[in-house]
């Protein structure tokens, strides 16, 4: 490039005005508008205002202009986090850094509504500069180059506010004022005190996840960002690290899980990591005193570690079954940790199923107690090979072509068309039909038989239940404000089939005494049709096609003589029937 020759860019005008701000009119200033309108002319990009490119300069033009060039260039794709705007990606992630670390100074700044990108977007976007003396930049990009971590942003920046969190929660005002405060905390770094920062911010790096660096580096850093997952993780409730980090065994990088499994208890006995905890979630509605015990005990093993060595102390991974309906009462615990002020918090990113699928092969030699036969994993992986199978053999047979023409077109529709035509065809196959409940236990509810939950094949039993009713007709409820009561104890989304052989989206709530099915009401989000309400003892049989074991019914004993029938599609449906079956009580 013959820098010479005068460069025009569009947004030459802005480029000028922001170098003249901070370098005033000098020779160094031309240097930087010259360099700046290289880099967007070469790169086809615009200058966006107050983008921290200019303050990233400044250091830097001492140098020869090629080196000076190339040295922006690398800093700017090697070092500065991509999308330092106001809510971008760096500063949520952010959040949950120091969430992990100080999750009371964290708390303190979100009821102060001071979310990070108010306090340090300017930190982010010019690594400092825009802070420092341009001596302190020199000394600390000289040690962060050599280290060559780019998220060592983040860890300076929470260096600074964990060093000032006494400060910090003395602040009054509002957010606006406490991030200007906090902005300003760099402004008093000397040379001097560039060692003792930097040594700090890799102390904290060390004791922080693997997954924070590893999973999102391509998502922030480079020319050619990764597939970004960050939507997600605006919503994180704490930092969410990858279950391959949870297999890494205690290694001198890493940091020592205790893992927390708050998957029911027939769940987690059948398969979990070796030295898990069990948390059991149903007790924090069944037993809140055992449930409170339980959560102690966890602390209190933490803390013993953190007293006895701090460099190997535990760091606490909840994880969940990574299935959001099950996975409702998580959330509860972790935030009951957090209320604790708990540090080292964390959970396993999509839980248990992720694990199960990393395993693979090596399942039953990387968990403890793995049984194939209860594993919901297990049980599910079955259950979509059958229906696979049962699809491509049903596709190819030359007999019943009204049925080989549903199923074959259940392979291009929607997953919504499938769910409907597998309904259809789990009423209507005369292969895959059920056994009539006994003439002789419909007089009375089932009891004094060995198990209220069987799988058969045998001749169909009528299904009652048809279209979808009226408001006039049905009690109208708030979906989520039911599954908050304090009596309930699962909630399960499923698909009612009706006798017609239609599907409506319901949801099957299991309280303490009572078994509800709530239909949806498509043009009212959120809100639902009481459809049936009945106790556990009314519970004649559940019953579950071989063929196809996700579609169950269940018959009750109506008035004592007559049998009322419901037909599901339920995902995980062993789960559900278990957790049902549980709820009958015993004979009296």
């Amino acid at each position: 490039t013959d820098w010479d020759t005068p460069i025009q860019h569009k947004d030459i005008d802005i480029i000028t005005e922001e170098v003249q701000q901070i370098a005033g009119n000098s020779a160094d200033a031309k240097k930087m508008i010259k360099i700046l309108a290289y880099y967007c002319t070469a790169r086809n990009t615009r200058y966006r205002a107050a983008c921290g490119w200019s303050e990233v300069l400044l250091p830097l033009t001492s140098l020869s202009y090629g080196d000076m060039y190339a040295c922006f260039y690398a800093l700017l794709s090697k070092f500065v986090p991509r999308n330092c705007k106001t809510d971008g990606k760096p500063f949520h992630l952010f959040r949950l850094l120091l969430l992990y670390h100080d999750p009371e100074l964290c708390t303190f700044l979100d009821t102060r509504k001071c979310s990070p990108d108010l306090y340090a977007q300017r930190w982010f976007r010019s690594l400092y500069v825009g802070k420092c003396e341009v001596q302190v930049i020199r000394e600390m990009w000289t040690r962060y180059l050599l280290l060559g971590d780019p998220f060592m942003v983040f860890y300076l920046a929470l260096v600074v506010l964990v060093n000032a969190r006494d400060v910090i929660l003395e602040m009054n005002g509002d957010n606006e004022e406490i991030a200007n405060q906090i902005t300003a905390f760099p402004d008093h770094l000397a040379v001097e005190d560039i060692e003792d920062f930097m040594s700090l911010a890799k102390y904290y790096s060390e004791r922080t996840p693997l997954s924070f660096t590893r999973d999102y580096h391509g998502q922030l850093f480079g020319n050619a960002p990764t597939e970004s997952n960050f939507a997600a993780l605006s919503q994180a409730l704490c930092l969410p690290i990858s279950v391959s980090e949870l297999l890494q065994k205690t290694s001198n990088d890493g940091v020592n899980y205790l893992i927390v499994d708050c998957r029911p208890k027939h769940q987690f006995d059948s398969g979990h990591l070796p030295g898990a905890l069990h948390l059991d979630p149903d007790t924090m509605l069944s037993d809140p005193a055992m449930f409170t015990t339980n959560v102690a005990s966890v602390l209190i093993t933490q803390r013993k570690t953190f007293l006895e060595d701090e460099l190997s102390s535990y760091h606490l991974c909840f994880m969940g079954s990574g299935r959001e309906e099950e996975d409702q009462l998580l959330n509860m615990i972790i935030a009951r940790f957090l209320h604790r002020k708990t540090q080292f918090v964390s959970s396993a990113r999509n839980g248990y199923k992720a694990l199960h699928e990393l395993l693979d092969a090596d399942v039953d030699s990387g968990l403890e107690s793995h049984d194939h036969a209860t594993c919901v994993i297990c049980c599910e992986e079955r259950t979509s090979r059958l229906i696979d199978t049962e699809l491509v053999i049903s596709e190819s047979a030359e007999t019943n072509s009204n049925l080989v023409r549903k199923m074959s077109s259940v392979m291009k529709v929607t997953s919504d068309s499938v769910k409907s035509k597998l309904g259809s065809l789990a009423l209507w196959s005369e292969d895959l039909s059920e056994r009539h409940v006994k003439t002789s236990t419909r007089s009375k509810p089932y009891r004094g038989v060995e198990n209220v939950f069987s799988i058969d094949d045998e001749e169909e039993e009528d299904v009652v239940g048809g279209a979808s009713s009226s408001e006039e007709d049905r009690e109208v409820i708030n979906i989520k404000l039911w599954e908050n009561r304090t009596d309930m104890v699962h909630s399960h989304s499923v698909e009612e089939i009706t006798g017609d052989g239609k599907m409506y989206s319901s949801v099957l709530m299991l309280t303490a005494s009572h078994l509800y099915n709530i239909q949806r009401i498509p043009e009212r989000e959120g809100m639902g049709f009481i459809k049936f309400r009945y106790a556990y003892n009314t519970i004649a049989r559940i019953t579950a096609k071989k063929k196809h074991p996700d579609v169950i019914t269940f018959k009750f004993i109506k008035d004592n003589k007559e049998l009322q029938a419901f037909r599901f599609l339920i995902p995980a449906s062993k789960v559900v029937t278990a957790q049902i079956t549980s709820l009958i009580p015993p004979e009296q």
